[in-house]
């Protein structure tokens, strides 16, 4: 069998995602992870550039919350008061500086970091994949063979709590809800059973409000990856990446909802 072409995969990843993997079993090459690795990054860099202002606007809100609820913070010493307000002005100072300072390095030092956060985290859920497949399930399935698939499955939707990216991380997940986000003015776009809820309060809600479209749809197509890796039937490999992936997306839902009553304990 000859292999498969990069545009052949990103075109059967979308429409049959059954044939996308073709050929990886057979191993791969730097150029298969890589060309997927650049286009997820670019997307990275790029799209969010677009709704920027609305992302200082937002942590310039948070922090302005923030202050207030410390200072009518009745309960809270004085002097502790003095040393957390003193780092919310350092914190509203800096969005203020980003925000006439778009292009300084002081500023765009968080995106050269964005394609190592992209690697390790792709990294971390292909070597959690592997554990299952090659000890779980007795495979010999390679550590690149893996990333690659785990890495083409961006291309379509992913999490992106853990780099702080909201709106996710996948790029058709981006593009997607970047008119969006601009339509909206806001960042928190995600379009999951959440969406049901007023508000996001418990951990329940904050689960469900994780399980996005794109995300849900990344984690199938990556199902038919590791069935493929495997020889294993579809379900088996729907099975082997759905457990583990419900299992971070727990983790997330058990932070954000500490974070949210620690949040809650300065009002």
């Amino acid at each position: 069998m000859g292999s498969t072409s990069f545009i052949q995969r990103f075109v059967d990843l979308f429409f049959t995602p059954s044939k996308a993997f073709d050929g990886l079993v057979d191993g791969v090459s730097y150029k298969d992870w890589l060309y997927p690795f650049l286009i997820v990054t670019a997307g990275l860099f790029v799209l969010p550039l677009f709704y920027r202002d609305i992302s200082l606007d937002e942590g310039e809100y948070r922090l302005n919350k923030i202050m207030r609820s410390i200072e009518n913070n009745a309960d809270m010493a004085e002097e502790q008061k003095t040393a957390y307000l003193e780092k919310m002005y350092e914190g509203l100072d800096k969005v203020e500086d980003a925000r006439d300072n778009p292009f300084a390095f002081r500023n765009l030092w968080g995106y050269f970091l964005l394609p190592v956060m992209l690697f390790i985290m792709a990294a971390f859920f292909a070597a959690v994949l592997l554990l299952v497949g090659n000890f779980g399930m007795g495979g010999q399935v390679k550590f690149f063979q893996m990333f690659t698939m785990v890495m083409m499955t961006y291309l379509i939707g992913g999490n992106g709590f853990f780099m702080n990216m909201l709106p996710g991380v996948g790029t058709l997940e981006l593009m997607v809800k970047t008119p969006l986000i601009i339509i909206k003015e806001s960042t928190s776009l995600v379009l999951s059973p959440g969406l049901m809820f007023d508000e996001i309060d418990t951990f329940f809600k904050h689960f469900l409000n994780q399980l996005d479209v794109f995300r849900i749809w990344g984690m199938v197509v990556m199902g038919f990856g590791f069935a493929k890796l495997y020889n294993k039937p579809t379900a088996t490999g729907l099975m082997a990446v759905g457990f583990p992936w419900l299992i971070l997306v727990s983790i997330g839902a058990a932070l954000l909802k500490a974070n949210s009553a620690a949040m809650g304990s300065l009002n």
